[in-house]
């Protein structure tokens, strides 16, 4: 059973390191895995996802990008019995303007 909620996991800078977001779910020994090829596209959200813990990990959040975008991927929790549920989440990147101005 999942714990943790579908859809936006949040907005993360974009080129951000570190963690991003944790999804957790309840059962004897769930392991979690990607059914998209999005969230660890080194191309896309460019993010590892720990497949005992739920924690998502990146090193260069949104690879290449530069615009804001959200990527949308779908995780699979499978517990001991080799029963799954399928949740879909979202991760948002943001950039902020550089040499933005401030306003008074």
């Amino acid at each position: 059973v999942w714990t943790t909620t579908a859809g936006s996991l949040g907005t993360i800078a974009g080129n951000f390191s570190g963690t991003v977001a944790t999804v957790a779910a309840t059962g004897d020994g769930v392991e979690f895995t990607e059914t998209t090829d999005v969230l660890e596209n080194a191309s896309l959200a460019n993010c590892t996802l720990a497949s005992a813990t739920g924690i998502i990990t990146t090193t260069d959040f949104g690879a290449d990008d530069t615009e804001a975008t959200t990527f949308t991927f779908t995780i699979r929790a499978t517990d001991d019995q080799a029963q799954t549920a399928d949740r879909i989440f979202t991760l948002t990147s943001s950039y902020s303007i550089e040499g933005g101005g401030q306003f008074n």
